[in-house]
């Protein structure tokens, strides 16, 4: 999941695409490991990058939070 703390610190690729990256490798730690681990992470590091990000704002992400402020 390191990859995902090094995506997100990037300053030299665009917050949307780090937003997407960020998403993409969410899926493959969860292929990689036959589990839905990272939604909670992903969530927060995408939103932390772009609030207004619309991607992370579905059932698949949301439903693993446990404080939705």
């Amino acid at each position: 999941m390191k990859e995902l703390i090094e995506v997100f610190r990037m300053n030299e690729i665009s917050v949307a695409s780090r937003c997407r990256i960020i998403i993409q490798l969410g899926h493959a730690i969860n292929a990689q490991f036959s589990m839905n681990i990272t939604e909670p992470i992903v969530y927060e590091l995408v939103k932390q990058l772009d609030p207004e990000n619309k991607d992370v704002e579905i059932e698949h992400y949301t439903r693993t939070l446990t404080n939705k402020n």
